[in-house]
């Protein structure tokens, strides 16, 4: 019975190993958008100067890590924000309203202006059945610091 532990305990240290030597080692802060964030795959394209841009961001916390809820901008879907990424899209300047796949939650609204990047984090809400998310706009040099730690949603 020992010896089986002991080979159980050996083959799960080198799984971990294994595991961990495989990551690729980057500079998360070399991704992490600036002034204008890069833009999504599926954002519309846009002029140069005449779009804002919103950045949707989560950051990584063990809580409701495998909730992927979904984003909508003035009531047309976006995307699904996973754990720990952030991602972008181009918008109109003006009044936005953005609500997320949690229910019972109020919309967010947010006025963006041309050329500027608006920055959006995404708090999961816990349930009892279902959780959800809660947009909330946040200072830029916050939200800058807390993305540099993160990936981007689509590569």
């Amino acid at each position: 019975m020992r010896t089986l532990v002991a080979a159980t305990l050996v083959i799960g240290l080198f799984a971990v190993i294994a595991a961990s030597s495989q990551q690729p080692q980057t500079n998360p802060a070399a991704q992490a958008p600036t002034d204008v964030a890069k833009p999504s795959p599926n954002s519309a394209p846009s002029g140069a100067d005449k779009d804002s841009t919103i950045v949707f961001f989560r950051e990584h916390h063990f809580t409701g890590s495998a909730l992927k809820p979904s984003i909508y901008l003035d009531g047309k879907e976006t995307d699904r924000l996973t754990n720990g990424h952030w991602f972008s899209v181009h918008a109109e300047p003006g009044k936005h309203e953005l609500q997320s796949s949690a229910k019972n939650e109020p919309a967010t609204v947010i006025e963006t202006v041309a050329g500027q990047t608006t920055y959006v984090q995404m708090v999961i809400l816990t349930g009892n059945w279902r959780g959800g998310g809660r947009l909330l706009q946040v200072d830029a040099g916050e939200a800058q610091k807390v993305i540099a730690k993160l990936k981007p949603l689509h590569d």
